[in-house]
């Protein structure tokens, strides 16, 4: 078993507090910090400044990022594209979409999913007069009229433990495509092209920069999908006052200048997931997450909604709110989330409504569990520090 006192040294932000809340932001290695400083002090050029010597560099670096991300989920470098996060990365797909939907076609929600894998399909659905089926089941619900399957591999809330390999053989079976919101899955597990045809995920989840993600289409998909937006960077040529020609590859799908400084803090927090590797983080999350749920069995009055070895973990104490018991362990320094983290359908699903929370990673050991766990204990009145 590896030892993790090393990596929590790699974080600055966890020399003064405990981090439960790794779901939502996870914190930021040196590496990927010094990063940022190393592009803006002697990398920051634009890649459309091609033909100078540090424009090169920084063209390349894009390019070798792009490789890694390829490799890291067994797709090609010409079916990555770059986004702002998850969130962008599914609206933009869902316009994508738009060229190959048609009415009554049906769309396969899980009812797990971020309220951005669903509120998009919604709106196209309006448009479109396309049928939004939301599923309990998705291996089970997936038929002839399914064109589209969206949901999480890992979700943010109540794990599913979904069968991606059954549901991506089952959707083959049918003529239809698979969108894997992978945001939470791809710190902690392997995610694939071989399960999938679509690949969204945030580069903030895996320990890198805010405001990049990715959005990975197959080829076979890509290649027969015009881009939905436009500009600079994108376009070959303007040939008459109403017609132009789009660059090829996936240089038509991302106009305009990209997220320089975050492409090269994200190498960094890829080179170090890939140097512990996938394999021993989810081993390390599975043992820590394993003695979190035990420990807070020790708690009074408490109801653990989710499963032993959930790297996420919800849970409520009675009489309290979660909002309440959240904003204590925060002025503790104790840093968990309340709510249903925009999981909006899980109301119809579930017994409760919100829920307190936990969520690990690497960089967390049993000394922070037992932090949380002693807080908890000495609560008491979790409005008692008001």
């Amino acid at each position: 078993m590896i030892k993790n006192n090393k990596f929590k040294k790699m974080f600055p932000m966890l020399e003064n507090i405990v981090y439960l809340d790794s779901a939502a932001l996870a914190q930021k290695p040196l590496s990927v910090i010094e990063a940022g400083v190393e592009f803006y002090s002697k990398f920051s050029i634009s890649t459309r400044t091609s033909d100078s010597k540090i424009g090169i560099l920084v063209q390349q670096k894009v390019d070798l990022v792009r490789e890694k991300i390829a490799k890291l989920i067994d797709a090609k470098s010409d079916e990555i594209i770059f986004s702002s996060g998850t969130t962008e990365s599914i609206n933009f797909f869902s316009l994508m979409a738009k060229q190959f939907l048609k009415e009554d076609d049906e769309i396969l929600l899980s009812y797990y999913n971020h309220s951005s894998n669903i509120v998009p399909w919604m709106q196209i659905a309006k448009e479109l007069k396309l049928k939004i089926v939301f599923s309990k089941n998705i291996l089970k619900d997936i038929n002839e009229k399914t064109k589209l399957i969206c949901y999480s591999q890992v979700t943010n809330n109540l794990n599913q433990n979904f069968n991606s390999d059954e549901i991506y053989k089952k959707a083959k079976e049918n003529n239809a495509i698979v969108l894997n919101d992978a945001a939470q899955a791809i710190a902690h597990e392997k995610v694939t092209f071989k399960n999938s045809d679509v690949v969204v995920f945030s580069a903030n989840k895996m320990y890198g920069p805010t405001g990049l993600g990715v959005l990975a289409i197959k080829n076979k998909i890509l290649k027969n999908i015009n881009p939905v937006f436009f500009g600079g960077g994108a376009v070959e040529k303007i040939e008459s006052s109403n017609d132009w020609v789009s660059k090829k590859g996936v240089s038509a799908f991302e106009p305009g200048t990209p997220n320089l400084a975050a492409i090269w803090q994200f190498e960094k927090s890829i080179d170090l997931i890939n140097e512990i590797k996938i394999e021993n983080i989810h081993e390390l999350n599975l043992e820590l997450s394993k003695y979190l749920y035990d420990q807070l069995l020790t708690i009074k009055d408490i109801k653990i909604a989710s499963k032993r070895g959930d790297f996420i973990t919800l849970f409520n104490i009675k009489n309290y709110a979660s909002q309440d018991i959240a904003s204590y362990l925060g002025h503790k320094d104790i840093y968990v989330r309340s709510g249903n983290f925009c999981s909006k359908l899980i109301p119809l699903v579930e017994d409760e409504n919100d829920y307190v929370r936990v969520s690990l990673a690497f960089y967390n050991d049993k000394s922070d569990i037992d932090k949380l766990i002693q807080a908890l204990k000495e609560g008491g009145d979790f409005l008692s520090f008001l």
